[in-house]
């Protein structure tokens, strides 16, 4: 006779249903499959990820709170249209956490943590040769998820990620992700020499990089910015 599921087995089974559904749905507007002002129905999310209207329900408010999508009071939910001051503050916190990971980086390091680091680096850069710029990003990306783990802080990883999110969808606005690659390097570099303050240095230096690129081509090039206050 089967075995029926259990309370507990059906419990872990919806919240990874969710974990997934929620990631699923977050990658998808991180690579711009829902533009900015896309209004976000719960009917179509489950019909467009398989799963039934609770999760897709549940999986719209973790993206409003992790702030991706924001309430329209016409239209719902739509996904979110960056601000000048949105983009000059996560690139704030950014700067400063990143800063931090990658000085303690530098003193925490294992050599499996540089390998995977100077892979990530060697990916982008192979990436851009061969004309694939979304390949690009993402093993940007995972550049600066490793940066963390190689910190071997766990609560500043915790911290970091919702950041990192943001941070990913708005570099994607970048066209060139190039531009970053030789920063990259240059980190490494600085974590495998275990030197922590020059890794600091070159953290901040590169978020504030990352932050006139985005912010120009977003906005253009009237430094607007620099006026927020």
């Amino acid at each position: 006779m089967p075995s029926t599921p259990s309370d507990e087995d059906t419990a872990a089974s919806n919240v990874l249903l969710r974990g997934r559904l929620v990631d699923a749905l977050r990658s998808d507007v991180i690579r711009g499959r829902y533009p900015a002002g896309y209004r976000l129905v719960e009917r179509d999310v489950a019909e467009t990820y398989g799963v039934s209207r609770l999760p897709a329900r549940e999986a719209l408010q973790a993206l409003k709170s992790e702030g991706f999508l924001e309430v329209r009071k016409t239209r719902g939910l739509v996904v979110r249209e960056w601000t000048e001051r949105d983009v000059v503050e996560v690139f704030g916190i950014r700067e400063s956490l990143e800063a931090l990971a990658c000085r303690e980086a530098a003193e925490n390091r294992t050599d499996d943590d540089i390998a995977a680091l100077r892979s990530a680096a060697d990916a982008a850069d192979r990436a851009v040769d061969q004309g694939d710029p979304s390949a690009a990003h993402d093993a940007n990306a995972l550049f600066h998820q490793l940066l963390v783990t190689a910190s071997h802080n766990r609560t500043l990883g915790e911290i970091m990620a919702p950041i990192l999110y943001r941070v990913q969808w708005l570099v994607r606005q970048i066209p060139d992700p190039h531009a970053v690659s030789h920063d990259h390097h240059l980190l490494v570099d600085a974590i495998a020499a275990r030197d922590a303050r020059g890794a600091e240095k070159l953290a901040r230096d590169h978020a504030e990089r990352n932050r006139t690129t985005t912010l120009r081509t977003l906005f253009g090039d009237t430094p607007r910015w620099s006026r927020l206050g």
